[in-house]
């Protein structure tokens, strides 16, 4: 009888520090979770290297943002990009004629949220995102019209969705499909059974 109680309460505590530790691992990574913002903004600077690379030799550009109201928040983030590698932004300047003018154009942004999935079977809900920023740029030396498509894919916990948007600019917002009714009524059956099971092996222990 003694042991089989030991054998139990040894169980238990390392139940109990294992959950501890799954709840730590929990919080760090709840952390370490980037706004949809925050991914925008790394889409805007992607954007941007594309245009850094189709420019070629040009240091001197006369850079036009068309970037509509709720984009206009990455005008700053691209001019940066441009000045970090050595590109001077200059106002417009009739009498140069071969001043390179560079017209750039963000003209959607997108969330989208994956259909909820469960990280095994008492496991929390977590959801794909996928952040989509479409646009092009014009090139006066190239005579091109390029477009870009920049996507970014991961996967969040479903209870850190309104925390990754932001209220003041709607494009970060997008629409969580809501969790699978099966797997939702699945949790407390199996729950209810493990109880009782756990209920039967301790009356089973306590008998012998």
């Amino acid at each position: 009888m003694n042991k089989n109680l030991i054998k139990i309460t040894g169980a238990i505590k390392k139940s109990i520090w294992l959950l501890f530790l799954l709840f730590l691992i929990n919080v760090v990574a709840n952390a370490q979770v980037v706004s949809n913002l925050d991914r925008f903004y790394s889409a805007a600077d992607s954007a941007s290297t594309l245009l850094l690379n189709d420019l070629g030799k040009a240091n001197e550009v006369q850079l036009d943002l068309n970037l509509g109201t709720y984009y206009s928040v990455f005008a700053n983030q691209i001019r940066g990009k441009l000045l970090k590698n050595g590109i001077k932004l200059i106002s417009d300047n009739p009498s140069n004629s071969n001043l390179t003018k560079v017209s750039f154009v963000i003209d959607g942004c997108s969330v989208d949220y994956g259909e909820p999935e469960r990280d095994g079977l008492f496991g929390g809900y977590y959801t794909k995102r996928k952040i989509d920023m479409t646009g092009n740029y014009f090139i006066s030396t190239n005579q091109a019209v390029k477009n870009f498509n920049i996507a970014q894919i991961d996967t969040i916990d479903v209870d850190e969705v309104e925390k990754v948007e932001n209220r003041s600019y709607p494009f970060t917002h997008g629409d969580l499909p809501p969790e699978p009714f099966f797997s939702s009524l699945l949790q407390p059956v199996v729950a209810i059974g493990a109880a009782a099971i756990t209920i039967i092996l301790f009356f089973s222990v306590r008998s012998k």
